[in-house]
């Protein structure tokens, strides 16, 4: 047990408190000050995630206040860099450094694999020294000078400097402590290397750019954030659940959680620049589809440096309390309920609506809301929503529903005419009419004083007359189109003249369909079907059932042309001429799944679902989970082995 230890000063590393205590003790070995502390003389000098804490607690003064926790959690980086961690992960490193075993720790927090280096020497920050100086009459390491990427002081806005103390220094039992001699002296900070002219030239690209230095404090915030807070941890899953919905949300990833990665890694790399992401050792190589950060938003049980999910969060527009005090909601609609928009309903425009179904329109590229009231109302729009006023618009209704019919018969007994019912219930006159005669009802409109008003057109009978001149006309235009294209289907007529085509469907339907039906007899159609037409439209589809069977977060289905063919409505075409469409065949034979890979992904999705809900991840657990019964396979036994092994071991 020492007789003293030196106070702590805010932000100041473990490390430097013992640099200053073996000064203060005139200790010349370094060895002596370690068997003082640690009653061990092959502890090493550690700068970021130190261990043997609890010896360091035991041999602190009588009546210390010096807890574990307290040199841990305020003069380590350990908050740093196991807040995006898993709980279980993080409570195996903190026992680590409480005991005598430190070797794995750097392993666990994912620092050996990352391809951010940590900093060669210790840096300081010139404002920094001076006032540490005039305070405690000596210099300290700070603590958030030295986490990778840090490069300016978030204090005073100026450039960090490189002190002459090695970060691992040659002996690795040595202390060093901060001093003017190595913090201020001449030959500090100039740049011999290429690399380091380079990070000097681009730092002092940033630090003349107002937008690209406030976006460098806002991530040292967010450092700080980290170290003073302690945040609760999440399951691996829970960031990247958190991102997904958020790319959703900014257009980033379509409705089924797909990425647009190319839009996104040009959007992050315009956001903040290549200069930058260089100082922060995190430039994106959009030609490497294993870059960071496209692997950083799909779905896995990797590690990433801390710095980098604050840059995704950053550029998401994602604070440091949302993601890890609350679920980012995917809601391109707003939150439920939504106003039901039947007129024809005693709720009209009130929030009564709960049930909403999500969908992606691959042609359009668009959010698709479908919206289900209890009153059977069923109307969707394309989102997202960019006003309050949207939740009140109506792309398409689907169905009315047996209150909105209700309402038309009511509407109808009280004889309003057709452009009053039509204003009543916020459809066009055509669609009352339409319903109306769908449900049996008097088209009392279409007869007043015996004289025939046709719906939607201007055409009026005059004493129970038919315009005749009118009517000839579009008849003859009907028939001379006929004449000049005979060779053209009906549906190619009429694209030449819709004008036409509707008037007569409209108002002279019998003579329409019985020359329709006369050109159709006349008319011999040879090859119909464009294959490589079809075959182009319905690989679209292919594509993107398939995408959505794979990326799916529910119970995972497999892979067949059965179940493709049956989610896009094609299941005979599929079965029957296949070999018609090669581009979907070559397709279908690529992406079908075997049984031995449909149960690695349902293995792996048991696992995710384990992990959402906070489970201890076991064999049995998972093939009940993933409704396995038996495991006759050894690969597939060996892979489920593997996976809990590599995330649990």
């Amino acid at each position: 047990m020492v007789s003293f230890f030196p106070t702590l000063y805010k932000d100041e590393l473990l490390y430097s408190a013992i640099a200053r205590y073996h000064i203060r003790t005139g200790n010349i070995s370094p060895k002596a000050t370690l068997d003082e502390l640690y009653n061990s003389k092959t502890v090493s000098a550690v700068v970021e995630l130190p261990s043997n804490i609890d010896n360091l607690i035991d041999n602190m003064p009588i009546n210390n206040k010096y807890t574990a926790h307290e040199f841990i959690y305020n003069h380590t980086m350990f908050p740093f860099y196991t807040v995006f961690l898993s709980p279980e992960r993080k409570e195996v490193v903190y026992n680590l450094m409480k005991g005598k075993n430190g070797g794995d720790i750097y392993n666990r927090v994912g620092l050996m694999a990352t391809s951010i280096s940590s900093n060669k020497y210790f840096k300081f920050c010139t404002e920094c020294v001076k006032e540490d100086k005039l305070r405690y009459g000596e210099l300290y390491w700070h603590r958030i000078h030295q986490i990778p990427g840090i490069s300016i002081c978030s204090k005073h806005k100026i450039p960090l400097l490189d002190s002459k103390v090695l970060i691992h220094s040659e002996n690795k039992h040595e202390y060093i402590y901060a001093t003017e001699e190595n913090c201020l002296s001449n030959e500090v900070n100039n740049p011999t290397t290429l690399k380091e002219k380079e990070m000097m030239f681009r730092l002092n690209k940033v630090m003349n750019s107002k937008e690209y230095l406030n976006k460098l404090c806002i991530l040292n915030r967010n450092v700080e954030l980290l170290l003073n807070r302690q945040y609760r941890n999440r399951p691996s899953l829970w960031f990247w659940s958190n991102y997904n919905n958020k790319l959703r949300e900014l257009e980033f990833a379509n409705v089924n959680g797909k990425v647009k990665q190319e839009k996104l890694i040009s959007n992050f790399t315009e956001y903040y620049g290549e200069d930058l992401l260089y100082i922060l050792q995190s430039v994106v190589n959009p030609n490497n589809e294993s870059n960071w950060l496209s692997q950083i938003v799909r779905k896995h049980r990797k590690t990433f440096h801390p710095i980098r999910h604050l840059l995704l969060m950053q550029f998401l527009g994602i604070a440091l309390d949302e993601v890890f005090n609350k679920n980012i909601k995917n809601e391109p609609f707003g939150e439920a309920p939504w106003p039901c928009l039947n007129a024809g309903a005693e709720h009209y425009l009130e929030p009564v609506v709960d049930d909403l179904k999500i969908t992606y329109d691959s042609k359009s590229k668009k959010t698709i809301g479908t919206f289900t009231c209890t009153c059977g109302f069923v109307y969707s729009r394309s989102g997202p929503d960019v006003d309050k006023n949207d939740r009140y618009s109506i792309g398409r209704i689907k169905n009315f529903g047996s209150v909105w019919e209700d309402k038309l018969r009511s509407l109808v007994q009280e004889k309003l005419s057709l452009r009053q019912i039509a204003r009543e219930l916020k459809v066009d006159p055509i669609t009352v009419d339409k319903y109306a005669e769908k449900l049996g009802l008097e088209l009392y409109w279409r007869k007043i004083n015996d004289k025939k008003i046709t719906c939607g057109s201007q055409i009026k009978n005059i004493d129970g007359i038919k315009d005749k001149e009118i009517k000839n006309e579009y008849r003859s235009l009907w028939l001379q189109l006929i004449e000049n294209n005979p060779d053209k289907s009906k549906t190619e007529l009429r694209k030449i003249n819709n004008r036409v085509y509707t008037w007569l469907y409209r108002n002279d339907k019998k003579w329409f369909d019985k020359h329709t039906i006369k050109m159709a007899k006349r008319c011999k159609i040879v090859n119909r079907i464009d294959w490589k037409k079809r075959d182009e439209d319905i690989l679209t589809e292919v594509i993107n059932i398939v995408e959505t069977l794979l990326n799916t977060e529910e119970k995972p289905e497999r892979v067949t042309i059965s179940k493709v063919g049956k989610k896009i409505g094609k299941l005979s075409l599929l079965e029957k001429h296949l070999d018609k469409l090669p581009l979907t065949k070559i397709y279908l034979q690529n992406h079908i799944e075997n049984v031995e890979s449909f149960q690695k992904r349902r293995i792996k999705w048991a696992i995710d679902e384990l992990e959402k809900e906070g489970e201890e991840v076991k064999a049995w657990k998972v093939m009940r989970k993933a409704g396995i019964k038996n495991l006759q396979n050894r690969h597939i036994k060996h892979y489920l082995n593997q996976l809990i092994y590599l995330d649990y071991k």
